[in-house]
């Protein structure tokens, strides 16, 4: 890789680590090309980028960013899983990646302005995505007038409950 190169990557990186939401660092050594694949495609359909990187070019586009909590996890084999919409989606993937590919190695995470660990990044996981929040807050909205509209609606049903019954009783 010449001069050109390694410069291009180090201000593509710093535009990563100034721009995402949320970043996972993992170790993908050890897996082979269909296992890599598969990990690929499930990060794409969830909009996260993926790309295998060169420690030291990291560690230069670290310094002048916010991700430099993260220094000393660019070692061995790093793969770095991001994504600028949701802060939830590549510990989401990559966790379950984790639990079907044993020897699938999560490193790290950003998030915040903090570095997650291992336990923090399962705990990420675990959280709804923003589509799902989403759709729970606009449940919450809409339910509160349904019921009020319930509640005006529930006399009146009553009163013709009631005449009903009165024309029915007069039938007979």
């Amino acid at each position: 890789m010449n001069r050109l190169e390694k410069q291009e990557q180090i201000d593509f990186l710093k535009g990563v680590f100034q721009d995402t939401e949320s970043l996972v660092l993992s170790n993908v050594e050890g897996l082979n090309a269909a296992e890599i694949t598969s990990l690929r495609r499930s990060l794409h359909e969830a909009g996260v980028g993926f790309k295998v990187i060169k420690n030291k070019l990291a560690r230069i586009a670290a310094k002048e960013t916010p991700v430099s909590a993260l220094f000393d996890d660019f070692v061995n084999s790093t793969a770095l899983a991001w994504s600028t919409k949701d802060a939830v989606a590549p510990a989401k993937v990559l966790v379950k990646f984790q639990e079907n590919i044993e020897k699938f190695e999560l490193k790290a995470g950003y998030n915040a302005g903090k570095r997650l660990g291992l336990d923090d990044l399962k705990a990420l996981a675990s959280l709804p995505s923003l589509d799902e929040l989403r759709a729970q807050l606009l449940g919450s909205i809409s339910a509160v007038p349904a019921k009020l509209l319930a509640q005006i609606n529930a006399p009146a049903a009553h009163v013709i409950g009631v005449v009903n019954a009165k024309v029915e009783k007069e039938k007979e």
